[in-house]
């Protein structure tokens, strides 16, 4: 119970802390919150509209979660992102109890550790996005087959369907086929794809139960769009992303593997080994051959897809994590623990002292004005990394806690200032208010899809500069926004006088605006 009640106390820290402090300055963050608050406000539970206009990008669960953020805690930052934070809560502490389940403890204590110390994972649940309801629907799907498949109760089964049928409306076909092919693999694997084990799964039921939560919602949509929301998502946002990429977006076969160690670092520098531990317990630990499974299919098919983008492979953190848990509870008991750790603490202890290091040179030559100092506040980092040598000689169970807490702490005390800091260079930040604060709000081109958050009203957009020029002379209390590379032909637009411009947090582009003389 000790850990159990550290594990939630650093998960509610961690995920709930400071969740309003910055902007919804990244792009999809923004155009999600601003979707959920539109079809609050309009009352259409159904469609998702951004700026008025259709949105297909994803289904709506995670619009339903934001909605009911915004009842809670405001139309803001924080109701926008509360439903992510808990969807990380409930991973984290899922992925305690299948470990304590099957594997002790101590075992649990070091899977939720290794992914509470991960900053990607923690940025990862506190974003206005899809990928915290899917991830939490895919870990859930396969804990509960697991536990079927264990105990050979349908109950456990049942909560699997479910889960999956949430999965899809999470974020589409991948909610069941990452999965449904990980369940396939391991069954296989485990030589238990017998027709005796696939009546136990009863799939008439699953059809069913999948379908009853999945299909309502996209068959509405279907029919009030007249099949158009279905034909862009399906064969644009799936088809077309996994066959043809995003612009952008390519990268190299391997590029998955990479997003998935240096997202889960600093402890998924154990992975190697904890894979070396699932081979040699293949035949009498059957959850750690599902971890490895779950972690290497989504990988192997993101490796496939020719989109590549970090945040597609965070559903392998839990399943990762519970094999590292599992691999350093278990070399912590042995007598040579601290031979068997070394060379895995001192790369984590070197991490420690370079990351701060890193960031102060990135923030040094990076647009942002004067902020590198603020890479002393991970100062935590290289003193937990000098400590966790030092204890490391009296315990490796010492000197890896001494990492995860300077990690934890760190991540903490980004949230707190350093994020801030660095938000309050963004347009969005600076000129939000002064957005809010007009009639009337258009965009010339483009403009940054957080400012559509903020005005809390429709954002027409003008492609054409006479067009502008003729609302500009039948409306007056104007403020025009824009966004380029290169904003100069914003100059030649006459009546128009500059507020500010600035570069976009993360990008190369800036965000211009402008208000009418």
């Amino acid at each position: 119970m000790k850990y159990f009640l550290l594990i939630l106390l650093f998960s509610g820290l961690l995920f709930f802390s400071f969740l309003g402090g910055t902007s919804v300055f990244q792009r999809a963050e923004a155009r999600n919150a601003e979707c959920a608050r539109e079809m609050m406000q309009n009352k259409e539970w159904i469609v998702p509209t951004f700026n008025g206009e259709l949105r297909t990008d994803k289904p709506a669960m995670e619009y339903y979660g934001m909605i009911a953020g915004y009842w809670l805690l405001g139309t803001n930052e924080a109701g926008a992102r509360l439903f992510s934070a808990l969807c990380g809560l409930l991973v984290v502490l899922a992925t305690f109890w299948i470990a304590q389940r099957h594997f002790g403890e101590k075992a649990a204590w070091w899977s939720a550790l290794t992914m509470l110390a991960s900053m990607h994972l923690i940025i990862q649940f506190r974003l206005a996005t899809p990928d915290p309801y899917l991830i939490l629907c895919h870990t859930l799907s396969i804990y509960f087959f697991y536990e079927g498949w264990h105990s050979r109760k349908w109950k456990w089964f049942a909560l699997m369907y479910i889960f999956m049928g949430l999965g899809i409306f999470a974020k589409g076909p991948v909610g069941l086929l990452l999965p449904g092919l990980t369940i396939l693999l391991f069954m296989l694997f485990t030589k238990t794809l017998t027709w005796k084990r696939f009546l136990e799964l009863k799939p008439w039921w699953g059809i069913i139960l999948v379908a009853a939560v999945a299909v309502p919602w996209y068959y509405a949509v279907h029919i009030k769009t007249g099949g158009e929301w279905t034909r862009i998502f399906f064969f644009e946002h799936n088809l077309n992303r996994f066959d043809s990429g995003i612009s952008g977006h390519h990268g190299p076969f391997f590029m998955p593997f990479i997003f998935v160690l240096a997202g889960l670092l600093p402890f998924s520098v154990f992975s190697i080994r904890a894979f070396k531990e699932t081979w040699k317990q293949r035949k009498n630990n059957p959850l750690m051959v599902l971890a490895a499974l779950s972690t290497l299919v989504v990988v192997g098919f993101y490796a496939l897809s020719q989109t590549k983008l970090i945040n597609y492979t965070s559903p392998a953190y839990p399943f990762l994590s519970l094999m590292i848990g599992s691999t350093i509870a278990g070399l912590i008991k042995n007598p040579e623990s601290l031979r068997k750790t070394k060379i895995e603490t001192y790369i984590m202890a070197f991490l420690a002292i370079a990351i701060p290091v890193a960031i102060f040179f990135f923030l040094k030559y990076s647009p942002l004005q004067n902020i590198s100092w603020i890479a002393w506040f991970m100062v935590t980092l290289p003193i937990g990394g000098i400590l966790a040598l030092v204890l490391r000689k009296k315990s490796s169970a010492y000197g890896l806690l001494s990492i995860a807490a300077a990690f934890m702490l760190s991540t903490f005390i980004i949230f707190w200032k350093p994020f801030q800091i660095i938000d309050n260079q963004s347009p969005v930040q600076k000129y939000g208010e002064t957005v809010s604060a007009h009639k009337h709000v258009v965009a010339y081109k483009d403009f940054h899809h957080a400012f559509a958050f903020y005005a809390n009203t429709r954002i027409p957009v003008f492609q054409n500069e006479q067009n502008l020029l003729d609302y500009l002379a039948k409306h007056d209390d104007v403020v025009v926004l824009s966004r380029n590379h290169d904003l100069s032909y914003m100059d030649e637009i006459p009546d128009l006088e500059q507020i500010g411009v600035g570069r976009d947090l993360f990008s190369r582009k800036s965000s211009g605006i402008y208000i009418k003389h």
